[in-house]
């Protein structure tokens, strides 16, 4: 799977996006900010998969009607990500809801 939009340092979010996700408050909103600042302890809530394992991830996901379009914005630079099943479905009835909610037209879901 691969996204068809994506950023880096370089190339920063739109000032329209990056107001969608500093309107969230929240315990995890503190510890998305600590991460972005390497100030956040190292945490492996489920133990280390590897020497890959860079210890826990925060994210936002947030919708831009305007633009049509779901973002997930990634506290620090990452390579990979790793979830048990039940994580994944959360991940996944998050993006659903955000979709829903700048979709212009009925979406379809599948579950296999």
């Amino acid at each position: 799977m691969s996204f068809p939009h994506h950023g880096d340092e370089a190339h920063p979010m739109s000032q329209e996006l990056r107001k969608l996700f500093q309107s969230q408050q929240s315990e995890l909103v503190k510890r998305f900010e600590s991460e972005r600042a390497g100030t956040a302890k190292r945490e492996f809530p489920e133990g280390r998969l590897g020497a890959g394992d860079d210890g826990s991830l925060t994210f936002k996901i947030g919708a831009d009607v305007s633009r049509g379009v779901v973002a997930i914005e990634y506290s620090k630079p990452t390579a990979w990500v790793a979830m048990n099943p039940q994580q994944a479905v959360e991940l996944a009835q998050a993006l659903i809801k955000h979709a829903r909610s700048i979709a212009k037209e009925p979406l379809r879901l599948v579950v296999n």
